[in-house]
């Protein structure tokens, strides 16, 4: 077989080490300018610059609107980021913050949406109650964690608003869901019928119109489910009523039904209702 070889003069080499420079200097050019156009500024009014990432804790500064923060490390259990601001460092509320992005759309998929997770009721407020005296807050909470597990594992931008059993305002939760622009609210709650048996069955409400779409899908992802499905329902609830971005309320059954509450209880329950609602979103946004 014939050797074939291939020579390059000096100017070839010259020519070919420059290219190889230019086409790294547009990278790291690109990759900066991608990094000015999303860096993380602030998105509220102002907020509070806290010594520790909790509510209750010490305030170390005011922060302004559009002011540029660098994010040192996000605990995805609170939702609280720790960032530097010159030389002052922190925690601020993540939901409070966005990426700066000037050509910023509406979610077109999941990983670009941001997700509102309500679990109903919490602290003081219990909700209803099983015959054995178990609370709908706990089985909301339970339900709504394993719903943002999931979507965390899916690299989603999702919020909670409690992650432990703590007393949340009713007006806060649509206020947040506001605030924040999520491309979906869901409000997490078990039904009560007033008398031991008298119903059963999950249900899906709505108010607006701009949750149509997705109450439909989520209705339909239900199937599923063990439990009798009602259907989708207009639903004049408070988070509903005030909340501008698409938002619905789901009842997983019947906290006073003995037949429900035998799943409600169950863990493998709680699992498959958030598999069915990640399912959902996948499925809407994608």
């Amino acid at each position: 077989m014939k050797k074939i070889s291939v020579k390059f003069n000096q100017k070839q080499i010259f020519f070919g080490i420059i290219g190889l420079l230019l086409l790294g200097i547009i990278g790291i050019f690109a990759y900066k300018l991608n990094e000015y156009f999303s860096e993380p500024v602030i998105n509220a009014k102002s907020i509070n610059l806290d010594a520790s990432p909790s509510p209750k804790s010490k305030i170390i500064e005011r922060l302004k609107k559009d002011q540029k923060i660098k994010v040192l490390k996000k605990n995805n259990n609170t939702d609280w980021w720790q960032v530097e601001i010159g030389s002052q460092k922190g925690w601020v509320a993540s939901w409070l913050i966005q990426k700066k992005n000037y050509n910023a759309k509406n979610a077109g998929r999941l990983a670009e949406a941001t997700i509102v997770l309500d679990p109903g009721h919490g602290g003081v407020d219990s909700g209803t109650q099983a015959s054995n005296g178990a609370m709908e807050k706990t089985y909301t909470l339970r339900t709504a964690l394993k719903v943002y597990k999931l979507l965390k594992a899916k690299k989603v931008h999702v919020i909670m608003t409690r992650h432990t059993n703590k007393t949340v305002a009713l007006a806060s939760r649509p206020a947040l869901s506001n605030r924040v622009k999520a491309n979906i609210y869901i409000s997490f709650h078990f039904n009560s019928a007033g008398e031991q048996n008298a119903a059963e069955g999950y249900e899906v409400f709505k108010y607006h119109h701009n949750a149509n779409s997705f109450a439909s899908t989520i209705d339909k992802q239900f199937n599923n489910l063990p439990l009798y499905n009602r259907g989708v329902s207009f639903g004049n609830f408070e988070v509903l009523r005030d909340n501008k971005r698409p938002a619905i309320l789901v009842e997983m059954g019947f906290m006073d039904s003995d037949y429900d509450f035998s799943y409600i209880q169950k863990s493998s329950y709680q699992q498959k209702v958030a598999n069915d609602v990640t399912k959902s979103l996948t499925s809407y946004f994608n």
